[in-house]
């Protein structure tokens, strides 16, 4: 089977990726999650002419250099003042409703109060630190957009419009799968040619990272009929199965043969990019590489977007930046390389030693998208 570009294998991998299902969930459940449904505000915002400032509320017309005298104290979440009378003035509180009979707020650091009286140590102005009636928002305008991911300031938003309970994207069941005899639990000492779990818990807190799910981890053994009832298992309860090693062509890569038993021929295997090359594909799983950079990288390019198709997240938009310094290209290969940005906002190279090495990815905040040809390039894309 030949092999495919990243955008050709993106596209395959997306337009097999089914949208999941809408629940609904209360307020205190909403953060992180996708909406599913456009929400739009059921009043004004401010829903009243909003006081910003804790002072002193006045008719323009009645200031003349000479002190107001006390009326009383107006404070926020009391209902509307009767009328001022000619010559006073309220003390008034942050977030209280302005009295429709006063244009006029002066902050307490400009007034100097004594007994009953206040007086007014500025020039005021009218119609300052007064938040207007529907200046934000009018009835029924479109507040959070469906598809959006949830965050605090939504959630804020969903109290004040009133959205006790809301459509989302129920969660995507995943399931983690690592292979390789070589790998022992995080807390046993290894022995010289053993080495400690690393992909596995990798992938579970890229996931973690990425937002709420179902997720869960299980390590494989190399061995043909362990790797295909564990898959078999995963299958039966997940949206999406994550494997991480085992598809290369190796005598104890055993992930093809026990997918192929199950599932038939994958929609490819192989992808013209380094690292990562041997990523295969069939509808609801990614067989991952399992060298530590691999996993990563191709995760973070293909996994990433699955995962927002299947939650009806839009799409990401395409970043490219400038380099800090010119990369030359592969002849036939994508190049995916961890990258850093500087203080010009260029994004500078950490080129890994190999696929294996992540330690020198640890300094990066992304990767670059670096594609094939000839000679050097002096922007690429970056995810």
């Amino acid at each position: 089977m030949p092999l495919i570009t990243p955008r050709e294998a993106e596209a395959l991998m997306l337009s097999n990726t089914d949208l999941l299902g809408i629940e609904s969930i209360s307020l205190g459940n909403a953060l992180g999650r996708i909406l599913r449904e456009d929400l739009f505000a059921d009043r004004p915002f401010p829903p009243f002419d909003r006081v910003t400032m804790d002072g002193v509320a006045f008719r323009f017309s009645d200031f003349n250099d000479t002190p107001l005298t006390l009326q009383g104290t107006h404070a926020a979440g009391h209902p509307t003042p009767p009328n001022l009378k000619p010559g006073h003035c309220w003390q008034i509180m942050t977030g209280s409703v302005l009295p429709p009979d006063c244009d006029t707020i002066v902050p307490y650091e400009e007034v100097t109060i004594t007994g009953e009286e206040a007086q007014i140590e500025c020039h005021p102005v009218a119609g300052k630190f007064i938040h207007r009636e529907g200046s934000d928002a009018s009835p029924g305008d479109l507040m959070i957009k469906s598809g959006t991911r949830i965050g605090p300031g939504h959630v804020g938003m969903l109290a004040s419009i009133g959205a006790a309970e809301i459509k989302v994207t129920r969660l995507p069941r995943l399931k983690i799968l690592s292979t390789g005899d070589e790998l022992i639990p995080v807390a046993e000492t290894p022995l010289p040619h053993q080495l400690r779990q690393s992909n596995g818990i990798t992938l579970l807190s890229a996931v973690h990272q990425w937002g709420p799910t179902e997720v869960t981890w299980e390590h494989l053994p190399d061995d043909l009929a362990a790797t295909t009832a564990g898959i078999a298992r995963a299958l039966e309860n997940s949206d999406l199965v994550i494997l991480s090693g085992g598809i290369s062509k190796g005598r104890k890569d055993y992930v093809r043969p026990a997918l192929e038993s199950l599932r038939g021929d994958p929609l490819f295997h192989g992808i013209a990019q380094r690292p990562g090359k041997p990523l295969a594909f069939w509808k609801s799983v990614v067989a991952l590489p399992g060298n530590p950079n691999s996993t990563l990288t191709t995760f973070q390019r293909y996994v990433v977007p699955m995962l927002r198709r299947m939650t009806g997240t839009p799409d990401a938009e395409d970043v490219t930046l400038p380099l800090a310094t010119s990369i030359k290209r592969h002849p036939f290969l994508t190049q995916f390389l961890p990258a850093k940005l500087n203080h010009e906002g260029k994004a500078i190279s950490l080129s890994p030693q190999n696929s294996g090495d992540f330690v020198t990815p640890l300094q990066s905040t992304g990767h670059l998208e670096v594609p094939p040809g000839e000679g050097l390039v002096a922007i690429a894309r970056y995810f």
